[in-house]
């Protein structure tokens, strides 16, 4: 069934279609007053899931291992449930690399040190960056207009050189991760870092765009920042969370 309705939110009305966030109206455009938009990078701007399948495969022949492409659905099973509780601070990301793979084998019957091949996979996924569908574009976009800030939980070392990869270190004024932070989105005080680095401008004054619901922008709206939700996998999930919902990156140009 096809409808729509209106929410009130930070003083503008929402439109709403099939549940999802979808443009603003009548009391004008709220985000003329933003000044820096930071933007997560797996899933984001890069496609996590197509860089993990690859470097997945890769490894799988370093070691001579039968590859099946299931596979990569436990991989993302166990991953994203990692991922998760880094998230709610009860992983840290050493002990995700530590039992991560293990983990993964047990449940597909592969007898292989899962620390070992930790290390192979890695170094494939430091290699690997793809593009997600109009990503360059929108940061050419924002690029001048704001200062744009990449704001990521992975590893430092490995994001630099994916975006060096992907010929988006360039439209970035600032870079910030976590490992260098010592903190993980969605907690405060990770934000309270980035701010110190962007001062004068204040939360209000930005955007916090991404795919996780709670890294994202649980975190970003907690910490006062607008918030746009790239919902990548099309779950059509209503969220009173974020201040927009977009389908494609694409979109977001719409509102900024």
């Amino acid at each position: 069934m096809h409808f729509l309705l209106y929410k009130h939110c930070f003083a503008k009305f929402i439109l709403i279609e099939n549940g999802r966030n979808i443009c603003y109206n009548e009391f004008g455009d709220f985000m003329d007053d933003i000044k820096a938009v930071f933007i997560d990078i797996d899933n984001t701007l890069l496609d996590f899931n197509k860089c993990a399948l690859w470097s997945m495969q890769k490894a799988f022949e370093d070691y001579n291992l039968n590859f099946e492409k299931s596979m990569f659905d436990t991989f993302n099973m166990i991953n994203n449930r990692l991922w998760l509780r880094i998230e709610k601070g009860e992983l840290t990301k050493e002990e995700l690399y530590a039992c991560r793979w293990n983990m993964i084998f047990a449940l597909l019957g592969i007898d292989v040190d899962g620390v070992e091949f930790e290390n192979v996979f890695y170094s494939h996924l430091t290699e690997s960056a793809v593009p997600v569908d109009g990503a360059l574009d929108l940061l050419g976009y924002l690029h001048g207009k704001y200062l744009v800030c990449a704001a990521s939980n992975a590893s430092y070392a490995q994001q630099i050189k994916r975006l060096n990869n992907a010929g988006m270190t360039e439209y970035f004024d600032r870079i910030f991760i976590s490992e260098q932070l010592s903190y993980s989105k969605p907690k405060k005080e990770f934000f309270e870092r980035c701010f110190e680095k962007i001062s004068p401008i204040v939360p209000s004054e930005t955007v916090m765009i991404g795919d996780s619901l709670t890294a994202d922008i649980e975190g970003g709206a907690r910490f006062g920042m607008k918030t746009c939700w790239y919902d990548h996998n099309l779950t059509n999930e209503s969220s009173d969370l974020p201040n927009f919902t977009v389908r494609s990156l694409s979109e977001i140009k719409n509102y900024l």
